[in-house]
């Protein structure tokens, strides 16, 4: 199989969210000597933003970009010891998940979790219900570029805002984006994040424009 095909198929592999194939795909790359970088860029970035294309036309589900999701992240997961062994190759940003307190609902940020690590970024995953002494804590410790808050609940829009006020007393420095289809313009202003994403390809897109220095208005 030659250098293009390897990234040909690894490309339709992750639209068709085929998790055995990806794996595999990487494997032979890797071992033709084809660099890592080139592998998560030409061929899993590549594939992420087809799946990203087909969602945004509607021809992609929710049900769908969870399947292709899951490719991505195995295939990223067998890159990363390859991408950390040189030192050229380092991650796109650093960015820190987590459901607010009080709420359990995971499957949004667990999908924009893997499709920013489909793109190269570190992804800090805190889990569900967590609360803000944690938040605050961890990305005390961990700097990252942005810091995603997620929540399906009503009541998660308070926890969301108290996190925030957390986070800005104690100066850290990360853009916040909130997640979650209960959010609107309106309560992200008064939670006082700098943006909202109301699906997994709408948080990915806007985490990358905050990474550019956007804001909620761009």
């Amino acid at each position: 199989m030659e250098y293009n095909d390897i990234l040909e198929k690894l490309k339709e592999a992750i639209i068709k969210g085929d998790v055995d194939q990806a794996i595999e795909l990487t494997k032979k790359g890797l071992n033709m000597g084809i660099g890592a970088k080139v592998i998560l860029e030409n061929g899993v970035i590549k594939g992420s933003e087809m799946v990203g294309d087909l969602f945004e036309k509607m021809e992609y589900y929710l049900p769908d970009l969870l399947i292709s999701a899951d490719a991505m992240i195995k295939a990223v997961d067998f890159l990363k010891p390859h991408l950390k062994a040189n030192s050229d190759e380092k991650s796109t940003g650093t960015i820190l998940l987590g459901s607010v307190e009080g709420d359990v609902h995971s499957i949004g940020k667990n999908l924009v979790g893997a499709l920013l690590q489909g793109q190269g970024y570190e992804v800090i995953d805190l889990g569900t219900d967590v609360p803000p002494e944690t938040i605050v804590e961890k990305a005390k410790k961990s700097k990252p570029d942005v810091i995603g808050l997620s929540g399906l609940l009503t009541t998660s829009i308070s926890a969301m805002q108290k996190t925030v006020i957390m986070l800005k007393e104690e100066n850290i420095q990360a853009k916040i984006i909130v997640g979650g289809g209960i959010l609107t313009n309106e309560s992200c202003k008064m939670i006082g994040a700098d943006n909202f994403a109301t699906d997994g390809w709408d948080g990915l897109n806007k985490i990358k424009n905050l990474l550019r220095g956007g804001n909620q208005n761009a």
